[in-house]
């Protein structure tokens, strides 16, 4: 069992990812009341600092106790120091918070509201420890670069907590009722060099979805955290409008690459049936 109580920022070497989604989905691209965003990469930084980029991310109310809906509330100070309001749309929203333990249980893809420059989203505590919240964003102005700013804080909940180890590498994970599959199976990622990690989902009866649907301008996102350090890589769609129709279902290719060796915990997230299901996988770099 990997045990580790952290709490604070722990230094990490810098990530850059890129990811290539390509969907044969049987029913054709989306419709046009859900338009996808135009081809574009996405580097930014992984959440370890509560500053970056002239913008800075403070603490207003954090979670001091379990709960399974705690506030969490915060402001992003920009430039001139005061409360930031005005931001581009990244994946068809101001911004993304996301929120982890650092054992990498506990995962959520949040989109808080602003009132009067402060952020506010309600969050679940299971479990006591150490947890980080991160914040992703486009300042207004920014967007056309493709560079979103992530900024993290953690918070700490005491008293006795029971740990998830860290599950090992698998082929295949459960997201409510579909499978996932990771069509290269146990490969490891090399490290510093640009790898493709292929996924297929199928549902109960183990037919191949060829249809996914459309989630935040894309059909599939991927939060991936360093194992040692929480290390954010959120892998936004390089070309997600490439659809075509083909009768071996849908797979999601993503091209990406990490800047440490070391185990990836990543979180999968794609729409099917009407609902956003999730998907956990643990991969190499190395």
């Amino acid at each position: 069992m990997k045990l580790k109580i952290a709490f604070g920022v722990l230094l990490a070497g810098i990530l850059a990812a890129s990811v290539l989604y390509t969907v044969r989905a049987a029913s054709g691209p989306p419709a046009a009341s859900a338009p996808l965003p135009s081809p574009s990469p996405t580097l930014h930084g992984d959440g370890l600092s509560d500053s970056h980029d002239g913008y800075r991310m403070i603490a207003v109310t954090v979670p001091d106790a379990r709960g399974p809906a705690k506030e969490v509330a915060f402001r992003i100070l920009g430039p001139d120091g005061e409360p930031a309001t005005e931001y581009d749309d990244l994946q068809t929203q101001r911004l993304h918070m996301y929120v982890v333990r650092d054992d990498m249980s506990a995962y959520q893809h949040l989109h808080p509201t602003l009132d009067a420059g402060t952020w506010r989203a309600t969050v679940a505590v299971p479990d006591g420890g150490a947890y980080r919240v991160f914040a992703e964003f486009l300042p207004r102005g920014r967007g056309g670069a493709g560079h979103p700013t992530v900024l993290g804080v953690p918070f700490l909940i005491p008293g006795d907590t029971n740990f998830v180890p860290l599950p090992a590498p698998a082929k295949t994970a459960t997201a409510g009722p579909y499978t996932v599959t990771r069509l290269d199976g146990l490969a490891m990622l090399p490290v510093g060099r640009s790898a493709m990690m292929r996924f297929e989902v199928s549902d109960a009866s183990g037919t191949v979805v060829t249809a996914l649907e459309p989630y935040l301008g894309a059909y599939a996102h991927l939060s991936s955290f360093e194992s040692q350090s929480l290390a954010l890589t959120h892998l936004h769609p390089l070309a997600p409008a490439m659809t075509t129709a083909g009768p071996s279902g849908s797979t999601l290719v993503f091209h990406a690459q990490f800047g440490t060796r070391g185990e990836q915990r990543m979180f999968l997230q794609f729409a099917a049936g009407g609902k956003v299901q999730l998907a956990e996988f643990t991969v190499f770099v190395t």
